[in-house]
Formats: structure tokens, C-alpha cells, sequence
């Protein structure tokens, strides 16, 4: 049944066009008929020959161009040469510009329109009828109309393919994405880049014995992100520090073995791993160990597991920034939605109010409206902050420092509350995903901050060297209270910390207020005898 729905689709050129032309040809016949001027036959079926060969699909753009601009180089002549019993035929003359514009675009149907006028202006010097002569002006209107909808065809045609163009995106995004859910249930260790990373280093020291090894993978921008490490927590080794034998292993994409360890302080040997994915290299494994060299088997074998862990991590990396893409879009779209939705309206209500607090003389009612205004002020600018919560992502170029200061310098400006700020990170950075949850917790306890605790300082925290992070946000307002039963803050930061596998503490600040925690990695320690404001 598709090509049935295909034929009743009235936007396909492949219908309307051959409809038009045989239109075209049946009313002329029918006015031919009950005219005075009646055509010869041989007029009538050149006409309709050329109508029929106008109507074959041909693939090729540019022979369908030249395609209707012989129909209508032919329809002039036939229709210039049987003047003045031709005339019912005429308005053949839109047709090839019309076909042309939405066939092929707005210069297909300008040519088509110059062809017309030049074929029968020339049929029209060599014939010397008077009837011929007559029929300039009618002529010229008509190609001038054909002229205009082919113009108005073209103009149809770009809209029609952008709208394709976008149902297209949406129809292969749809069978890309049930693909890729179908596939990622059946894999065996999933899509988490950090977990591959993890499978990608146990692989690893079966061959090569190592005593400590990391995974990086450096971004379009040139970023280097650490995502996992075996034999330490964390490891103080810098692929962004420019030293010779990182820049080796990334410049020449091979494997690279040193009689020097990674680490400072420490003797041993190193070895460096590119991840190649085909002429790219999307990351980079770095082992060492304090006993003896590897061998040249050992390298390939290991270099061997890096390049297929190297399409196995990008398809997960790929995964999440889907995933982020469509998160983000979907905060956008809220945004959106309570900027121009509830927003709007209670800030409408606002001025109902002002209009009756003007026009009202009862001084009791005139206080209860101006109570009334100011809270409806509040929920709007509540609301603007919400949105503004929203639309605060971090980006792949700018991280989460950059992302976290701009939202604090926003949450200090008309708020009421001091804002202080330590900001400690390294050249490395956390994969995108973790960054976005440890912000999305630093909004919540801010927000809650600013909501409820009724504070005049709050102190903001985060140190970031990965994989390890450390956030802190204390205010010294009214501390912590009994939970609301419609308050789900905590919890949702609860579950925000358990995705990423992090710690997370809620207790009272000394002194007053209350103190949010979150650990990611090791454990961050912190002097004990130094006040919770002083990050």
C-alpha cells in the first residue's frame, strides 16, 4: 500500500506534475471543441507526445532540467506553429516552469521560462501569419505566469526537502537509537566507558604484569580525561604536561616502552599505549612496574587489547553524550516551557493585582493585595532562577569550575546572600557525565540554601583532581530542620551521589547552618581544626 499513499500524496512531483500537464491538455481539447478555432490533429497529438515524454522519470537532476526545458522549448514551437488554432492550448506554456521549479529548484524553472520565450519568438519571426503575430502579447502573459509558478514551485520545493530533510533526521535517529538500546542489552559488559576502562586494564596486566596502570582518552578539543586506574586509587601522572614520551605515544600512535617510571620518585619501567581507532587516536593506556622490562611480544600483544578496547570505550563514550544531549534538550525544553507558560502568567497576575491595589480604598484590603504582590513577585523570581538552574550545563570546553563559578555568581547577584568561593582544579578533568551530576548536587544544596535556611554567608568548595573530587557547600542559616514530606532534595542528591559512587553527608555546621559533603574517589581529608567556612 505505500506506493498507493505515495500517489495520493498531492506534494510528490512525480503526481502532480504529470497531473498537471495532462490537465492542461484535456481542458484545451475541451475548449478546442466548443471554440471556433479548432487545432489540426497533428497539433493535437505532438502536443500530447510531448507531454507523455516529459512525464518519464529520469534520475539524474540535471536530466530532468534539460528534460523540461525541451518540453517546453517543443510545446512553444508546436503551439507557435499552429497559431491561431492553438490558442485553447496555451496555458500549456506554465507547465514545463512550473515542473521545472519544483522538480528541480528556482533556476531550472528561470531557464525554462527564456527557452519558452526564445523558441517562440523565433517560430513566430519565421512564420508570417498574422495569426502567429497576434498571439505575442497572450504568449508573453502566459510565460510570464509559467515564469511565476515556477518561482512559487521552486520557493514549495525547499520547503517541502527541509521538512523531509527533518522527518528524515528524526526516522533514522528513531531506528539508529532502537538499534543501539537492542545492542547495549545484549553486550557483555555494557556501555559505561569507566567500566570498560576497568575491564581494558585487568586485560592488561594478564599480559604484561604491570603494578600500576591508567586509561585516558582525550576529547575533540584536545582534553585528556582520566577513567580508570588499577594498583592506586589515583595516580599523579599528567598526559597534558607536554613530557616527551606522552607526546610520543600520542604523535607516533605506536607503543612506547621506557626504562623510567611514570611516577615520581620511583624506579622502574613505563610503557604507553595508544587507543587507535582506525587513523585516529582517541586515547592513550599507561603502565608501569618496578621489575624488569617487557618484551617486544608483550607490547603487541598489549597494544593488540588497547586497539580493540578503543572502539568498545568511544561507542560508550558516544552513548553518554547521547544520553547528555538529550537530557540537556529535555532542561531546555522545561525552561522553556515555565518561561513561557507559568511564568508569563503569574507575572499577568501581578499586574491584575497592582491595577486593584490602586483602584481599592478599603486600606485593610489595599495591605492584603500589596502582601499579595510581593509574594507573587517572589514565585516569579523563583521561577526565573529555576530557569536558570535549568539552562547551567557544563560544557565540553568549559568544565565543571567553570560551569559551578558561573552559576554561584548568579545565585549572589539579587539574592541577598554573600557568596565565598574556593576553586581548586587540576589540568585533568572528569568525564563530562560525573561533572554534570556534581553540579546538579551543588544546585540543589545552594537552592536549598536559599529557599530555607534563611542564611547571610554561604561557602562554596570544590577541589577537582581526578578521578578523585571533593564539594562542600556550608551556609550559616537555621540548619537543619524536620524534612518536609513534599521535599525530595536530599533524596534526589542521595541518588545523584550513588550514581556516581561517591559520599555524601548532610549534618549541622558548627556555629550554625548546615554543611553539604560529597567525596567522589579516595577520600578527601580534611583538617579537622579548620572552620567548615574556610573551604
Amino acid at each position: 500500500m505505500e506506493w498507493f499513499t505515495r500517489v495520493l500524496d498531492w506534494r510528490q512531483p512525480a503526481v502532480i506534475v504529470p497531473v498537471a500537464r495532462f490537465g492542461v491538455v484535456s481542458i484545451g481539447l475541451i475548449t478546442s471543441v466548443f471554440g471556433r478555432d479548432r487545432p489540426s490533429i497533428v497539433s493535437v497529438v505532438a502536443l500530447i507526445t510531448v507531454a507523455i515524454l516529459a512525464s518519464i522519470p529520469v534520475k539524474p537532476a540535471a536530466r530532468r532540467w534539460a528534460q523540461v526545458t525541451l518540453e517546453a522549448g517543443f510545446a512553444s514551437a508546436i503551439i507557435a506553429a499552429g497559431a491561431p488554432h492553438t490558442n485553447a492550448f496555451l496555458p500549456y506554456l506554465v507547465v514545463p516552469s512550473f515542473a521545472a521549479g519544483i522538480q528541480s529548484g528556482l533556476l531550472p524553472a528561470l531557464t525554462t521560462s527564456l527557452a519558452s520565450l526564445l523558441v517562440f519568438g523565433s517560430v513566430n519571426l519565421m512564420n508570417k501569419d498574422s495569426g502567429s503575430t497576434a498571439l505575442t502579447t497572450p504568449v508573453a502573459q502566459w510565460i510570464a505566469v509559467g515564469l511565476l509558478a515556477g518561482l512559487l514551485s521552486g520557493w514549495a520545493r525547499s520547503l517541502l526537502q527541509q521538512e523531509r530533510r527533518t522527518t528524515t533526521s528524526y526516522a533514522t535517529a528513531h531506528h539508529l537509537l532502537t538499534e543501539l538500546r537492542d545492542v547495549s542489552r545484549e553486550l557483555p559488559t555494557g556501555l559505561d566507558e569507566v567500566s570498560l576502562s576497568q575491564q581494558v586494564l585487568a586485560e592488561l596486566d594478564d599480559v604484561l604484569e604491570f603494578d600500576r596502570g591508567a586509561v585516558y582518552t582525550r576529547d575533540t578539543s584536545g582534553v585528556v580525561n582520566p577513567l580508570a586506574y588499577r594498583g592506586s586509587d589515583r595516580l599523579d601522572w599528567n598526559p597534558a604536561s607536554g613530557h616527551e614520551n606522552w607526546q610520543a605515544a600520542f604523535v607516533t600512535s605506536s607503543p612506547i616502552q621506557r626504562d623510567e617510571a611514570i611516577s615520581a620518585h620511583t624506579q622502574g619501567f613505563s610503557g604507553y599505549f595508544p587507543m587507535r581507532l582506525g587513523e585516529r587516536t582517541i586515547g592513550l593506556v599507561a603502565v608501569e612496574r618496578d621489575a624488569a622490562p617487557w618484551s617486544a611480544r608483550n607490547l603487541d600483544d598489549a597494544q593488540a587489547i588497547v586497539d580493540e578496547a578503543a572502539l568498545r570505550i568511544e561507542t560508550g563514550q558516544l552513548f553518554s553524550e547521547v544520553r547528555s544531549i538529550a537530557t540537556v534538550e529535555e532542561r531546555r525544553r522545561l525552561a522553556r516551557e515555565i518561561h513561557d507558560g507559568i511564568a508569563q502568567e503569574i507575572a499577568s497576575l501581578g499586574y491584575v493585582v497592582d491595577d486593584l491595589s490602586a483602584s481599592s480604598q478599603d486600606e485593610s484590603v489595599g495591605s492584603a493585595l500589596h502582601s499579595l504582590r510581593g509574594e507573587l513577585t517572589r514565585i516569579v523570581s523563583e521561577l526565573r532562577l529555576s530557569i536558570f538552574d535549568l539552562r547551567t550545563d557544563v560544557q565540553p570546553s568549559a568544565g565543571l569550575g567553570a560551569a559551578l563559578s558561573s552559576y554561584v555568581r548568579s545565585m549572589s547577584t539579587g539574592t541577598g546572600i554573600t557568596m565565598h568561593m574556593v576553586l581548586d582544579e587540576s589540568a585533568l578533568r572528569l568525564p563530562i557525565e560525573a561533572e554534570t551530576e556534581v553540579l546538579r548536587i551543588a544546585q540543589e544544596a545552594i537552592t536549598n540554601a536559599r529557599r530555607h535556611a534563611r542564611a547571610r554567608n554561604l561557602w562554596v568548595t570544590c577541589r577537582v583532581d581526578p578521578p578523585v573530587a571533593f564539594l562542600r557547600i556550608a551556609d550559616d542559616g537555621q540548619g537543619l530542620g524536620s524534612p518536609r514530606g513534599d521535599s525530595f532534595g536530599m533524596e534526589i542528591m542521595r541518588e545523584r551521589a550513588e550514581r556516581l559512587g561517591a559520599q555524601l553527608s548532610i549534618r549541622q555546621r558548627v556555629g550554625g547552618g548546615t554543611v553539604v559533603e560529597l567525596s567522589l574517589g579516595a577520600p578527601v581529608v580534611m583538617d579537622a581544626t579548620a572552620p567548615e567556612d574556610a573551604g
